[in-house]
């Protein structure tokens, strides 16, 4: 390496930065890889500690029965949203 001379080494280090790259892309795509299975593979976890529980306690979770404290607030302003839009359609 002490013999190659400046144009030499400069391209030598192009590529191996090409090369490492290269490796760097290749590695990142299998670890996506590697996460998408295993998210495919792995049941969904429960998103809060009340819904894990009861998952714990009956073995399964009924997300349409069970609803965290935020979801039944954005459920119940939803609805509040469309009665009032339903009240302004049928009053006009």
């Amino acid at each position: 390496m002490s013999n190659m001379n400046p144009d030499e080494l400069k391209k030598r280090q192009e590529y191996l930065k090409q090369q490492r790259d290269k490796l760097l892309e290749m590695k990142k795509k299998e670890r996506e890889k590697q996460l998408l299975a295993a998210e495919k593979s792995q049941p969904k976890r429960p998103m809060s500690a009340r819904m894990a529980k009861s998952a714990m306690q009956d073995g399964s979770t009924n997300e349409s029965d069970k609803l965290s404290p935020e979801e039944e607030k954005k459920m119940a302003m939803r609805k509040a949203i469309a009665d009032r839009l339903k009240a302004e359609m049928l009053g006009k």
